[in-house]
């Protein structure tokens, strides 16, 4: 059976809200190092051509390939305990910096929220809506800021949602300046918003990233979430 964000029973807005506003108990593994800002060490290297398991606290799924500078994450998830109701919620972090997972102490972007669709950088994060291989470090300037959102400032997540019969409760997380698209009416999935790029900033270092799905094995409607993305530096 296929799960998708469809809360169970007649409490749909307030599941999502309890979810998205939960602050679950972060469960992976605090480090006690941490990559200075803006350095762009790998301490995990990837051949290029090749690509392996994900590494770092509380890995439960995922690859990692690289193709150049470029780096593909595949089925990414960690360790995570639920927040109330549903869709289940979690946080899930990651390190560009380093090409794994990170922990609550090292991380430098935070997945969490509604079925773990917010994004939450260590330092700061925009958009623009250009095709990813085409985004340079000059786009930095010209990316729009994430926008007024119950889930808190400097979060980007839901951008709209589509459908009939929308809470206003769930309605107040579209701002427009979201990654990705609730589908309501639609099986209650996500799906990015096409043609639109993130620029995370951390440190001096700047890093394209594009979300492909949160689904497993990239299947809309599937089992989720499971991060499926790429980054590069640029």
């Amino acid at each position: 059976m296929k799960k998708t964000l469809r809360p169970a029973g007649g409490i749909l807005a307030v599941a999502l809200l309890l979810a998205s506003c939960s602050k679950n108990s972060d469960v992976v593994t605090p480090e006690a190092g941490r990559i200075a800002a803006g350095r762009a060490g790998a301490s995990v290297v990837i051949p290029d051509g090749t690509s392996q398991a994900i590494t770092g606290p509380g890995v439960t799924s995922g690859t990692i390939a690289r193709s150049g500078a470029l780096y593909t994450v595949t089925n990414f998830k960690q360790a995570y305990s639920t927040g109330p109701g549903q869709p289940a919620d979690g946080n899930f972090y990651w390190r560009f910096s380093v090409n794994e997972a990170g922990s609550p102490a090292t991380q430098e972007v935070k997945f969490t929220g509604i079925a773990t669709g917010d994004i939450i950088p260590r330092d700061s994060i925009k958009f623009i809506d250009k095709a990813f291989a085409s985004v340079v470090s000059s786009d930095w300037a010209l990316g729009t800021l994430p926008g007024a959102s119950p889930a808190g400032s400097n979060v980007i997540g839901m951008n709209n949602v589509t459908g009939t019969g929308v809470p206003p409760g769930v309605s107040a997380y579209a701002n427009g300046k979201g990654w990705y698209t609730y589908n309501w009416s639609a099986g209650h999935t996500v799906t990015p918003v096409a043609g639109r790029t993130l620029i995370v900033k951390v440190g001096t270092t700047l890093w394209k990233v594009q979300i492909t799905s949160i689904y497993l094995n990239g299947i809309t409607g599937g089992t989720f979430p499971y991060y499926n993305f790429v980054y590069q530096a640029i």
